[in-house]
């Protein structure tokens, strides 16, 4: 699917004002990639579970979640909370963060920071050691 201007303004505007973050997302991916006795893994537990754990133990969730209000400022918009569609979220994916906001129009700021690749049959994951510029996409749903 193309990248709309709108989404590329966006993804800029994050890497400006969050590049720090990008960055410890990357070393954290690091970290739990380090700790794995080859160079990738079977199971995605092994990724997302030690990736959480870190990502909360180093306070960056909050963090992550702040991207989306840096994200639909750049649109004129803001997140949407209560009442529902729903408020914002944060899940760690066997690829990485996913932050999802949802907007005054019901669209969705979706942002997926991808520190992992998914090779299937057999099911493998393995760290991409990223760029800031490789590890972020941005889409409006």
């Amino acid at each position: 699917m193309p990248v709309t201007q709108l989404e590329s303004t966006i993804r800029t505007r994050l890497l400006e004002a969050h590049r720090e973050t990008l960055q410890s997302v990357i070393d954290a991916g690091h970290s739990v990639a380090t700790a794995w006795p080859t160079d990738d893994v079977q199971e995605s537990g092994a990724v997302t579970e030690p990736l959480e754990h870190l990502l909360r133990e180093q306070g960056l969730a909050a963090d992550l979640l702040a991207m989306l209000q840096t994200g639909t400022a750049a649109m004129g918009e803001t997140v949407q909370g209560r009442p529902i569609p729903a408020p914002p979220y944060l899940v760690i994916t066997s690829r990485g963060p996913l932050c999802r906001g949802t907007l005054s129009d019901g669209r969705r700021l979706v942002v997926v920071l991808e520190l992992f690749a998914v090779r299937r049959s057999p099911t493998r994951y393995r760290f991409r050691d990223p760029t800031p510029e490789e590890l972020l996409s941005v889409s409006i749903r």
